[in-house]
């Protein structure tokens, strides 16, 4: 199975990208289950003038997509799904006409927080899929009838435990939305809680949010990619023209996992502004890729060290907390509180353009 992070493609001419590099790359791609963070919700208007950036996508991503794959999960517990609110129920017919499994959200806060399955080798496949409440302080969760799962730490264990007491032989991956915008290095906390998970039962742990590769580890038996990166969220489109990122964003990991020899295998691409389109950069496994340990400057390195590491190298640093044990729950949650303020102002800053939409 592949693993991508977040798509966003607005029209039938965007989706053509996306479609080409699937058809470019068919010995990656075809006969394969494929998961992915659907970055907004599917409509069929353009909203591209808005000043902030609100993402979505066309219905001819979802066609594109589910061509030649096995299967097909989008993840949905993302902060875009609230973008366009009025659009989650036809968005869940789009992916029911496609054969499309959804995870991460639904009408009650128990079908937002239920795994997608599926049969893989054999073995049934859960996958989880949570946002972590700091990226919707922008929005009402739930809204109009849509719950997007949030990150619980407890609770997301439990909910690990509980799968794999039922179904000792299945295989689970908890895909997470987390991080700052922009962040290159993983919070400590990330970490430790996705080892955590590990320990409790979990074969991968992946996440997205952050726009750039923040690069992985191998712990165990089990595989962790803090961020996979934008595959594919197109510059110039989105808010009004205006939403861009760094260059270091245009590189993207796509996370290849064969659940039967449990090897998991990177694939790298890079984002063309000009043309919209994704290069293949190279493919090696997991263990032996040598971008990936450049994106992973603290593997193997002990918790205490990579706090230390963390302060000293993270890119964010102005006003944003670091965030060190997932377990000291009220202490996080008033450091969000701090982050929500920051946040909130520097959305005011950019909506009268003082500052750039980076998202």
């Amino acid at each position: 199975m592949i693993i991508l992070g977040d798509i966003a493609a607005a029209n039938k001419d965007l989706t053509k990208s996306i479609r080409n590099v699937l058809q470019e790359n068919q010995s990656i791609f075809n006969g394969k289950t494929l998961i992915y963070n659907q970055e907004g919700l599917i409509a069929h208007t353009f909203r591209g003038q808005e000043n902030t950036p609100i993402l979505y996508s066309s219905s001819a991503l979802l066609k594109a997509i589910k061509q030649n794959r096995k299967s097909v999960v989008a993840t949905l517990a993302n902060n875009h799904t609230l973008d366009l609110p009025e659009f989650f129920e036809s968005t869940l017919v789009e992916f029911q006409k496609n054969n499309i499994k959804y995870v991460g959200a639904g009408k009650t806060r128990s079908e937002a927080m239920r795994p997608a399955c599926f049969t893989e080798g054999g073995r049934q496949v859960f996958v989880f899929n949570f946002c972590w409440d700091f990226l919707l302080y922008h929005q009402k969760n739930p809204q109009k009838n849509i719950h997007v799962a949030e990150i619980s730490e407890d609770s997301i264990i439990r909910k690990v435990e509980r799968v794999k007491e039922e179904q000792p032989n299945s295989s689970v991956i908890v895909y997470f939305h987390w991080s700052i915008d922009l962040e290159t290095l993983p919070y400590p906390m990330y970490r430790e809680f996705s080892k955590a998970l590990i320990d409790t039962g979990v074969d991968v742990v992946v996440g997205c949010h952050s726009h750039c590769v923040q690069g992985g580890e191998k712990y165990r038996d089990g595989y962790i990619v803090y961020g996979l990166g934008n595959f594919f969220i197109p510059w110039h489109i989105y808010a009004g023209g205006e939403l861009t990122f760094p260059d270091f964003s245009k590189v993207t990991l796509a996370l290849e996992w064969d659940l039967s020899r449990r090897k998991a295998v990177c694939h790298w691409f890079e984002y063309e502004e000009e043309d919209h389109s994704l290069k293949l950069l190279e493919s090696d496994t997991f263990e032996h890729s040598l971008r990936l340990k450049e994106y992973s400057p603290y593997e193997n390195m002990s918790h205490e060290d990579y706090v230390t590491f963390f302060k000293e190298n993270r890119r964010k640093k102005f006003l944003i907390p670091i965030y060190v044990d997932y377990r000291k729950q009220w202490q996080n949650k008033y450091l969000t509180f701090l982050l929500k303020l920051r946040a909130r102002i520097a959305r005011m800053l950019a909506k009268v353009n003082l500052i750039e939409w980076q998202h």
